[in-house]
């Protein structure tokens, strides 16, 4: 039994040995057949040859960058302008109020009872078609917009019947006077009456002549126009006239128009029909709307910029409710007086409302801007390269397309796309600064060694 065993055991570990030979020999075969060919070893280099360019730095801040490689890192330069960006000045927080100057009250001329007030015509509801919408009449409110002489109230007044009536008078007793003094004209030159009694009549008529100027002058100054002074010429004439001539109205002698003196809006009504008011009641104030005043402050370390701004110094006003929408305007004063509390000082400007956006009371932003200093240049911000010390640039060397200046600038202001520095030194107006590939020439600036230790290749 044993035997046995003996024997099974050598046989299985003679066909194990066979087979692992085989299968390392048929791998190793397979590999041999899949192994790429062995590349043929590299040729040395001719003594000859030419060298791959390279960016040499030949003074202390010049860079000669070959043409090659500046076309590989994509360098580019820009021409250096003028600077023309104006400088913004710190907003001026600020409210609107109304114009003084473009504010008109309203009177009575004289003194008397409102027997009514005038009309507008507004419509009864909106139209949503090309026809009109239906419209009615109702008194002038406030709000409302009237035009240079819209009839805003009639006030009786007896006053004006009794100024009417004095002129009446006057013109009737001239008229009068003057038939008899030509009468005794005639009879004098015949002999038939005494010269005293022609005289006598020659005076009256002067003095009724004076009394009709007075009377006139008196009307005029309370600005009845040539017109109804005429009027009321023609109407002493009438008491001359053959009886049954129609004389004047009680309503039309005392009648008083009070009207608008300028356009505009509405913005106080003090009167109702049956008041009586006299010549210092303000009936009616009108407003022109169409510019308002401006009051801003500005805190007392921004008054000398501020003050040597060119005159006039134009601003534009904002809203916060029309945050998209820009007013122009014009400040018109820079207040002496400096308020203790807020150390601001009051300026005083307009803004313009053609269309009656701003309302009186609201509170707006001011924004002014210095203009264009001279003796600055604009550079793009990529062309300036700060390393918290200093500010440079690369200046490309005139008639040399190769050849890149370092440049050290003088900042004056910032902007999100663009740097303004002093037109100073190396760099000026015209000039080709270098925007992209700026800083890979500063870095070839700071690894190259100096032009001491290296030597320039022809």
């Amino acid at each position: 039994m044993s035997a046995w065993l003996v024997r099974a055991f050598s046989t299985a570990r003679s066909v194990f040995l066979v087979g692992l030979v085989l299968a390392v020999g048929g791998g190793a075969a397979y590999l041999a057949t899949k192994a790429p060919a062995k590349s043929p070893a590299p040729s040395v280099a001719a003594p000859n040859a030419a060298e791959p360019e390279k960016v040499q730095r030949v003074e202390k801040d010049m860079l000669v960058v070959p043409e090659s490689i500046a076309h590989n890192i994509g360098l580019q330069t820009v021409a250096v302008t003028p600077r023309t960006r104006s400088r913004p000045f710190p907003p001026l927080q600020g409210t609107l109020a109304l114009d003084t100057n473009r504010l008109s009250r309203v009177h009575s001329r004289f003194a008397g009872e409102v027997m009514s007030l005038g009309q507008t015509t507004v419509p009864t509801m909106a139209s949503f078609s090309s026809e009109p919408a239906p419209t009615t009449t109702r008194t002038f409110t406030v709000g409302d917009t009237v035009h240079k002489g819209d009839l805003l109230a009639v006030v009786w007044s007896k006053d004006l019947g009794e100024k009417k009536s004095e002129l009446v008078d006057a013109v009737s007793r001239l008229r009068a006077d003057t038939i008899t003094y030509r009468n005794l004209e005639g009879a004098y030159k015949d002999g038939t009456v005494p010269e005293r009694s022609f005289r006598d009549a020659e005076r009256i008529v002067e003095a009724d002549r004076i009394a009709v100027e007075r009377a006139e002058r008196t009307l005029r100054t309370w600005r009845l126009t040539e017109d109804e002074v005429a009027a009321v010429r023609q109407e002493g004439e009438k008491f001359t006239a053959k009886v049954g001539e129609k004389k004047a109205s009680l309503g039309e002698w005392a009648r008083v128009e009070v009207r608008a003196p300028q356009d505009g809006m509405i913005l106080e009504k003090n009167v109702a029909a049956g008041d009586i008011v006299d010549t210092t009641a303000d009936l009616f104030k009108v407003g022109d709307l169409s510019r308002l005043v401006v009051w801003a402050h500005v805190y007392e370390e921004d008054l000398p910029a501020l003050e040597a701004l060119p005159k006039p110094i134009r601003w534009v006003v904002k809203v916060p409710s029309r945050p998209e929408e820009k007013f122009a305007g014009t400040l018109a004063q820079i207040g002496s007086v400096i308020d203790p509390n807020q150390h601001t000082a009051l300026v005083t400007g307009s803004v313009e409302n053609p269309h009656g956006e701003l309302k009186v009371g609201q509170f707006v932003t001011t924004c002014l801007e210095f203009p264009a200093p001279n003796g600055e240049i604009e550079l793009p911000a990529a062309a300036v390269i700060e390393d918290g010390r200093e500010s440079v640039v690369f200046v490309r060397a005139e008639g040399a397309a190769n050849r890149y200046h370092r440049v050290s600038v003088r900042v004056a202001s910032r902007f999100h796309d663009i740097i303004c520095v002093r037109a100073e030194g190396n760099v000026r107006g015209g000039d080709q600064v270098v925007t992209t590939g700026a800083i890979l020439l500063r870095d070839a600036m700071d690894v190259l060694p100096a032009p001491e230790t290296v030597a320039v290749r022809p």
